[in-house]
């Protein structure tokens, strides 16, 4: 009995997780970076999906386990379990399949102490501002080449001498949409309107 219970649990997920072309892009999406949370809105804006293409399939993910939801006031967020049994084979499937500035948005957002990531004009040389690490602790995935700056290195750059940074904040993209960190007001402040990567919310 119990095997007939966990088999129709697996089928009940595998069937969640793949019957449907919005959910694999509410997947990626959420695979790409794990550890941010979304609210529907960011989903629909980065998905290009319909708000209720969105709203179906996170309840189907949150059904499953995939997701985990909490309210804070009027909104509701959304966010991987990473501990859910099939998460690091769904993000490797996501990650085989993606491009190399997918590959390097996803490194860049599972970095530990990296708080914001842009890509240059050229498309081959990241900037990743971190917490304070100095060192990367794996291999950066494609083509390009990834400098680190540490945030007090970055604002004092961006006050001093700005032009080193306008390779990446004029004709760059932000890589990860984590613009609730403070160093953002900074940036704005300094006259700078950098431009959302593709796929970010």
């Amino acid at each position: 009995m119990t095997l007939i219970i966990s088999q129709n649990v697996s089928l009940k997920t595998l069937t969640a997780l793949f019957s449907s072309s919005a959910r694999a892009t509410v997947l990626r999406l959420f695979m790409l970076d794990p550890f941010r949370t979304y609210y529907q809105r960011q989903i629909e804006k980065a998905t290009g999906l319909a708000i209720r293409a969105v709203q179906r399939e996170l309840e189907r993910l949150t059904g499953v386990g995939l997701l985990l939801k909490r309210a804070e006031g009027n909104r509701t967020y959304y966010q991987v379990d990473v501990d859910f049994p099939l998460f690091p084979e769904l993000q490797g499937m996501v990650l085989k399949v993606c491009d190399d500035l997918d590959r390097l948005r996803s490194f860049a957002a599972m970095e530990r102490g990296v708080l914001l990531a842009f890509l240059d004009a050229s498309e081959t040389h990241a900037l990743f501002v971190t917490e304070g690490a100095t060192r990367l602790g794996r291999s950066v995935p494609g083509p390009y080449r990834v400098e680190l700056m540490t945030a007090e290195h970055f604002l004092e750059v961006l006050a001093a001498s700005p032009e080193k940074l306008a390779p990446f904040l004029e004709g760059g993209v932000e890589l990860l949409g984590r613009r609730d960190e403070l160093i953002w007001r900074r940036i704005e402040s300094a006259g700078y309107t950098v431009s959302k990567g593709r796929g970010v919310a």
